[in-house]
């Protein structure tokens, strides 16, 4: 017997911009904690020349990850 499968993709379900804010938020969250890594640095700057990573994604990211920890 064969498992069926979905007709839904599991690939790609999260828009590639509001993931590389997460990223970012993440680091900038490490920042405050004072837990940053030279290669959170590195990924910083090149996050933030990126045209795909906006502020309001970002702050979106930054909201979710503390409503995150207060629950």
């Amino acid at each position: 017997m064969k498992a069926r499968r979905s007709k839904f993709k599991t690939t790609g379900r999260m828009d590639p911009s509001w993931r590389k804010s997460r990223v970012l938020a993440r680091i900038l969250l490490r920042e405050k904690d004072g837990t940053l890594t030279e290669q959170d640095r590195r990924l910083a700057g090149r996050l933030a020349k990126d045209p795909d990573v906006e502020n309001r994604l970002i702050d979106q990211a930054m909201a979710w990850f503390r409503a995150d920890k207060r629950a």
